[in-house]
């Protein structure tokens, strides 16, 4: 017999583009300790969702880091393009 028990797994969170440029947008506002706080502060929070929904300490952690590399990304396309991520 099958094992029928499913795993619900989440959408990306680097795929999530919102999520993505609000906190390059954050980030890109905040110079110094305040953007690494910002960052250590949101990096936290989704590694704790990360697992609270599943995931292992191992994956979670990569997920955040390609999370961080979206951002990343993000800044740098903003960067090269000389617009600014900020709203009035």
């Amino acid at each position: 017999m099958h094992d029928q028990s499913a795993r619900l797994l989440g959408f990306p969170i680097d795929r999530r583009i919102a999520l993505v440029r609000r906190t390059a947008e954050k980030l890109s506002a905040l110079n110094g300790e305040a953007a690494n706080g910002y960052w250590r502060e949101t990096a936290r929070g989704l590694l704790q969702d990360l697992v609270r929904q599943g995931r292992d300490m191992e994956s979670a952690r990569g997920e955040v880091l390609r999370f961080f590399e979206a951002v990343q990304g993000e800044l740098r396309k903003h960067l090269v393009e000389g617009r600014s991520l900020v709203t009035a």
